[in-house]
C-alpha cells in the first residue's frame, strides 16, 4: 500500500474528493465481480456510469456498492467499510438502467463489511 494514501485528484458521483484507496477499492471490487461470472451489471458510488460486464462473463445478479464508505476518515483511523446490495436481474427490461433501478422489496441481500484499526 505504499503511496496509496492521500487524494487521487478526482471526485466521485456525489462530489466527494476521492482518496487513492477509494480508487483502488473500486478497481478491486469491479475486477473481482467481473471475474466471478455471476454479475450482469454494477453501480458504484465511484463511477458516474453503470459498469457493464462483457457478455461471455455476464451473470444473473446486479450489484450496487460503495467500495470504501467513510474514506474521508481514513487519516483519522476511524472505522470504514464497504456497503453493497444485490438484486436478481429481472426477466423483462429495456435498458440496463431499468434492471438496476429496482424496488428494495426485490433485494436478495445487502451488507456492510467493517474495516477498522485493531486495538
Amino acid at each position: 500500500f505504499v503511496h496509496r494514501y492521500g487524494l487521487a485528484g478526482s471526485s466521485n458521483t456525489t462530489g466527494d474528493d476521492q482518496k487513492k484507496l477509494d480508487v483502488l477499492a473500486n478497481e478491486l471490487f469491479i475486477n473481482m465481480l467481473k471475474s466471478s461470472y455471476t454479475v450482469y451489471i454494477m453501480a458504484s458510488e465511484e463511477n458516474e456510469n453503470l459498469v457493464e460486464v462483457e457478455i461471455p462473463k455476464q451473470g444473473k445478479y446486479i450489484v450496487c456498492f460503495d467500495p470504501l464508505d467513510g474514506s474521508s476518515n481514513i487519516d483519522c483511523l476511524v472505522t470504514i467499510g464497504s456497503i453493497f446490495g444485490i438484486w436478481k436481474k429481472p426477466e423483462n427490461f429495456k435498458e440496463p438502467i431499468d434492471a438496476v433501478l429496482q424496488s428494495g422489496e426485490y433485494i436478495r441481500c445487502a451488507g456492510y463489511a467493517v474495516y477498522g484499526s485493531a486495538c
